[in-house]
């Protein structure tokens, strides 16, 4: 599936990454089920694209920008490279397409804000702009901006998640932010805080 997302990417002339949790997993030596990729171009007709040329069954996010691709018990996440505001603490975010640095400064946490290239000529690279595998080497979980858990406080759900099952430790400014922004949790909707 991977194979395939590299070659139609090339095909229409788009950049193709490995992102997130699924990147961040890879260089712990850990396998798990993501496979997120960004797109430096359209997502929407790259899995249109992979979704004909696999027979795969593809649901659409347009709003955001994204698709899933579902072949058999794989699933891969394709979203186009984008920017995000928030209109206010606890909505869901604004998007508009962005180049990948932007992409990357919109995740949540240091160790899951690095790409590593699949097509074009960024194959084999890691883009890692906020020395996120210099966290991921001291075990950090390390927010992107002080305005993080504002934005979204269920990102205190996976701050502790991370530290949780990955064995590593909130760092010290973002343990502070986040016993500071912890009352931001009633800004997040039942449901969204039930998936957390």
């Amino acid at each position: 599936m991977l194979v395939a997302a590299r070659e139609a990417a090339e095909e229409l002339g788009f950049g193709l990454y490995l992102v997130g949790g699924a990147l961040r997993d890879l260089l712990l030596g850990r396998s798990g089920p993501d496979m997120d990729l960004v797109v430096e171009g359209d997502a929407l007709r790259l899995a249109e694209a992979l979704a004909a040329k696999l027979g795969a069954r593809a649901i659409f996010h347009r709003r955001f920008g994204t698709a899933k691709l579902h072949k058999g018990s794989l699933v891969m996440d394709l979203a186009t490279a984008r920017a995000e505001s928030y209109a206010h603490p606890g909505a869901l975010p604004t998007v508009r397409p962005g180049a990948l640095k932007d992409d990357l400064f919109r995740r949540d946490f240091t160790i899951n804000a690095m790409a590593l290239g699949i097509a074009g000529d960024a194959a084999g690279a890691i883009v890692d702009p906020f020395d996120s595998r210099q966290d991921l080497a001291a075990r950090l979980v390390r927010i992107l901006h002080p305005q993080s858990f504002i934005d979204d406080a269920t990102r205190i759900w996976r701050a502790v998640r991370y530290e949780q099952r990955l064995g590593f430790h909130i760092e010290a400014e973002t343990e502070r932010l986040l016993r500071r922004d912890v009352g931001m949790l009633k800004t997040i909707s039942g449901p969204r805080l039930r998936r957390e």
